[in-house]
Parts: C-alpha cells; structure tokens; sequence
C-alpha cells in the first residue's frame, strides 16, 4: 500500500460506519449552501452584462434610456458604448481578482487548521456585498459603469469571494465523506451547482423579461437574497470544524487571529510544494500542468467579450444572446455529468487524452463563432466547445498523481492561483484586442483563445508522450476530481 492509500484509509472505521448508517437527508451539508449561491450567481450573469452596458450608455455616454434599452438597433452607438464597457470589463476583472489571489496563499492553510466554515461564510458575505451594492448601483441613475468597481468588485474581493467559496466548499465534502462513498458525494455536489446553469439562466431572464419589467434593481435583490439565504444555512448547518486536526479559533487571543490566518509559513510551504526536487521529473510536469491551466483559464475572460461580439455583429438582443447561453450551459452540464464518465470509466481514456479533447473543443468551437454568420453556426459552435471545459478536472486529477496526497491541498490551492491571477493579464488581453479590432476584425478574440488552447494541447501532449511508458499511480478518477473545479467553470464563472 502506497503513501496516498495509507493517507485516504487514514480515517477511522468507525466513523465510516456512522456515515454509511446516516439516512440520505442526514448527509446533506453544503449542498444548499452551494446550490444557493450558483443560483443566485446564474440568474444575473446575463442580465449583468446588460446592466453594464446600459449604464456605460446612460451615465458614461449620456444617452436616452430608449435608446439604451434597444442599442443594439443603433449601430455607431453600439461600437462607442462597447469600447467603454470592454474597458470596464478589463479594469472590473483586476479589482476583483488582485486580493483573492493574494489570501489564496493563505486560506487553504488556514481551513486546514481552523475548519472550512468560516472562510466559506466569509466569501458568501463578500458575494451578497457586491449583490446589495450593485442594487445602490442601479438606483443611482447618475453614477456611471466605473463606480460598480469601487462599491461593490473592492469590497467583496477582501473576503475571498469566489476562491473562498469553492475550495472551501468542496474541501468541506471531502472532509465529511468516506472514501468509499466520496466520489458519490461530490457527483451529487456538481449535479447541485451545475444544474442552475441553464435553469438559472432561464429563470433570469423570464423574471427580467416577463415579471420584473426590465429592472435590474429587483434583479440583483433576488440575488440578494439568495445569498443571504445560503449565509443563514450555513450559519445554521454546517460544523465549523470537519476533521480531528482542525481547531477552534477561539483558542486563541482575538489580537492573533489574522496573525494566524496570515502565517508566512504558509506562503513559503506553497512555493516549495513547486519547486522542490521529485522523482521520475515530476517537478517538471508540475510546473507544465499550473501553465496549463494558467492557459486554459485565459478563456472565461472572452465570455464577457461575446456578449458584446453577438450584438455587434449578429443584431442579438438580451433575450437572444440568453437564450443561447442557456444552451450552452446544458451543454456544459451534458458534457461533465455524462462524457466525462464514460470517457474515464467506460473508454478508460487516460486523463491527458481527455485534456486534449477539451483543449480541441474550445478551439473548433471558436471557429465556429468567428465565422458565424447565422444563429444555427453558433450553437454548433457552443455544442463542440462544451467540450472543454473538461479540461479543468482532468488537469486537477494529472496533478494528483504528481504530488502526495498530503500536498494536494497546497498544490491545488497553486492551481486556484493559476486559475485566477492570469485573468489579471486575459482581460487586458481581451479588452485592448477587442477595441482595437472592434471596427475592422472583432474576431481576433477568438484567434487569440485558439492561440491558448493550443497552448495547453501542446503541454499535454508533452506530458503525455513523456509518461506513456509510466505505470500509473492509484488516484481518484477523474470525476472525484471534478470537486476541484474552480468558480468559473463554474462561473461559467465565472
């Protein structure tokens, strides 16, 4: 028996049989939690983008709420009121990822020793914070786009927000489960958020549509609420501590608490978990698979772009472009809960070979886009390019054969890092490429997602003709490692 079997039978057998005795309803923990903050997240992604380019057209660009309300009828205020909303977005996307990559280093650790509820609940009131100032937002008729930055994206990034949240709610699953029962619970976690996908979308944009009367105020109040929702359930439901190790933060004086939370032993552990020397060039294939996702996450960043791109050049409206991403979000969810199963389970592909597929999916699926001229090219494009976002587990579960499982923890925390801090470098990239194209070429964007893509195709394909003679080591499969999905597939993310 290997280091990483010893770690995961490390849990007493006892307490596996209180677990396995527990009535289905009795095992349900941050589920809710989880459910309730994607659903809240989902019901405004659309509608989000919409508030952004009508404030950027109201209050930045002075124009009548009609015309606003139907820009996309007016093509040269369109192509104005788009230069200034990309810029928001590139500026949008630094305030609120510059602070979260920063207490990365430093939250794992301390969930590790202090319990997963705390920094969890943390970046729910972080995420209900942006919510309720992005409601004050919407009241200020004379505030323009930029304020939405200071008020709401600089506040709610103290608190970890989306980082903070997901690690913590799926290291809390771990924590909870059995390694028997583990891979179940985390699939029943996914089925959880990515099912408000598409049904959030949907319900999004009926409510804004049909219901609320276009108004982004009532919108973000469900959102709101929602969030304030999921804050009180876990307040209520879930142990602050989940394993033997962990312990309150009551034991220590007040005046140490963020001493505690802000060790830089924690931050010196996570470097070395990089650069120190492992067997069979392990190292290097660390190294490669954060590149890798460094890459592969530069493309949640075009998400906000499309908006802009289909209204520019197909005429699509709110409810179109929603419409669209509606299905495409149940395509995503088609592809996780039921492709990736039976490429791992039923093929027995190896997880390089799955990576590669999602790499190629995003790739064809922009060709698609940047030659579309019609709806139907569209969805073909959004059903190829579902593909890949298949790519963030398999990665996570190539990196659990490279580490122990005692460094898991750290070396995933490292790929969250990759994960978000290059969208501080992707959305400058997306926003000075879509400005300055915006007239002659607005499809370079996807060019330049092609580009990364590649990148992380040519990566794998590195790593996979340099392990193919290598025996395998026993690791979770690749859906237990879905658990490891960053906010933004999840935003799809996001």
């Amino acid at each position: 028996m290997d280091e990483k079997e010893i770690n995961e039978s490390a849990q007493p057998v006892s307490e596996n049989d209180d677990i396995n005795r527990k009535k289905w309803y009795q095992l349900i923990t941050v589920e809710p939690t989880l459910f309730l903050y994607m659903m809240a997240f989902m019901l405004t992604s659309v509608i989000e983008n919409v508030l952004f380019v009508y404030k950027a057209c109201t209050v930045n660009h002075g124009y009548s709420h009609e015309i606003c309300m139907e820009i996309e009828k007016h093509a040269d205020i369109k192509t104005e009121v788009q230069k200034t909303t990309s810029t928001f977005f590139q500026n949008n996307s630094i305030a609120g990822q510059v602070i979260p990559i920063i207490l990365a280093f430093f939250i794992g650790a301390f969930s590790d020793r202090r319990g997963r509820k705390l920094p969890l609940i943390m970046g729910l009131i972080g995420k209900f914070i942006y919510s309720s100032m992005v409601v004050v937002n919407t009241t200020m008729t004379n505030w323009p786009v930029e304020y939405i930055i200071y008020t709401a994206t600089i506040p709610s990034a103290f608190t970890g927000a989306d980082v903070a949240i997901f690690a913590n709610a799926f290291s809390y699953i771990s924590d909870v489960s059995t390694k028997e029962n583990r891979t179940l619970r985390i699939t029943i976690l996914d089925v959880c958020y990515l099912s408000t996908m598409p049904t959030g979308v949907f319900i999004g944009t009926y409510l804004y549509n049909n219901y609320l009367n276009k108004s982004f105020t009532k919108m973000f109040l469900i959102n709101a609420t929602l969030l304030f929702l999921s804050i009180i359930y876990s307040l209520v439901n879930l142990k602050w501590q989940t394993t033997a190790k962990q312990k309150p933060l009551t034991e220590l004086p007040c005046g140490k608490w963020l001493g505690d939370l802000f060790d830089k032993k924690h931050f010196v552990h996570s470097v070395r978990s990089v650069t120190k020397k492992r067997e069979n060039n392990h190292r290097t294939y660390v190294v490669l698979i954060l590149a890798a996702m460094a890459f592969y996450a530069i493309q949640r960043d075009e998400k906000k772009y499309l908006y802009l791109y289909t209204q520019l050049k197909l005429d699509w409206t709110t409810e179109i472009y929603s419409n669209f991403r509606t299905y495409q979000s149940a395509s995503y969810v088609v592809v996780m809960l039921i492709a990736v199963p039976i490429f791992n389970k039923v093929l027995k592909w190896k997880d390089t070979i799955i990576v590669a597929i999602g790499a190629w999916g995003h790739s064809i699926g922009r060709v698609f886009f940047a030659t579309a001229s019609s709806t139907a090219l569209m969805y073909a494009g959004a059903s190829i390019s579902s593909f890949g976002p298949i790519v963030a587990p398999a990665i996570r579960s190539i990196t659990s054969k490279l580490v122990s499982s005692d460094e898991r923890g750290t070396v995933f925390s490292l790929l969250s890092v990759c994960d978000n801090a290059i969208q501080l470098v992707s959305g400058i990239f997306y926003t000075q490429i879509y400005n300055n194209t915006l007239k002659t070429f607005p499809e370079a964007m996807f060019l330049f997602t092609i580009f990364t893509q590649l990148c992380v195709f040519s990566i794998i394909l590195y790593i996979h003709i340099k392990r193919r003679h290598e025996k395998d080591e026993t690791t979770p499969p690749i859906d237990a490692l879905i658990e490891q999905q960053p906010q933004e597939e999840n935003t799809e993310s996001k």
